[in-house]
């Protein structure tokens, strides 16, 4: 019993680095929305007083806040239960087999997956680092900042697969009381 509550604890606080990237997140899509309103009253406001208010640093900024956005948000929506599946075979499914279906797919495609993209996306992230990469764009942005996301967001898919794992693991286990429990208080906790 008190092997399961530690791997309980293990995969409630990856949930809970999950939900602080999901919050992050969120908020950079407020920022990016912002953003893309500044641009386009800039451009025709700027226009009429034949002064340029955007630039192409906020453009950027704008896909960077999408980036984050989009790269930040995949561990929390795995999460969620927010990424495409087949629920015409789960929805027929009991909990168990559910469980099973869902560890060996974490198990043999998304693990894999999601730490293959991670190791190959660590070289370019350097190289970037190395050479201070910069956006080509006249007055563009900064580009190693925003490639390091990439390991880093599967980095934190990676581990949201380790917490599913364990989750679903705990099921087959018969201990699905103990994870219904802890998913309970998750949501109670929940501030994203």
């Amino acid at each position: 019993m008190n092997d399961m509550n530690q791997w309980i604890k293990i995969s409630h606080r990856i949930d809970k680095l999950n939900q602080v990237m999901g919050m992050i997140a969120r908020w950079s899509i407020l920022l990016m929305l912002g953003l893309g309103l500044w641009n386009v009253i800039g451009r025709y406001v700027g226009v009429a007083i034949g002064h340029n208010l955007s630039s192409n640093r906020l453009i950027e900024g704008q896909w960077y806040l999408f980036d984050l956005a989009f790269l930040l948000g995949l561990g929390w929506t795995l999460q969620r239960q927010g990424h495409v599946r087949v629920d015409i075979l789960q929805g027929r499914l009991n909990k168990k087999r559910q469980a099973k279906i869902e560890l060996l797919g974490s198990l043999l495609l998304l693990l894999p997956f999601a730490v293959g993209i991670m190791i190959i996306s660590i070289t370019p992230t350097i190289h970037s680092w190395s050479i201070l990469e910069i956006s080509p764009d006249p007055d563009g942005l900064p580009r190693y900042w925003i490639k390091t996301l990439i390991p880093i967001s599967f980095l934190l898919l990676s581990l949201q697969g380790i917490s599913e794992t364990i989750r679903n693991w705990l099921i087959l286990k018969n201990s699905s009381s103990i994870v219904q429990s802890q998913e309970n208080k998750n949501k109670e906790n929940d501030f994203v």
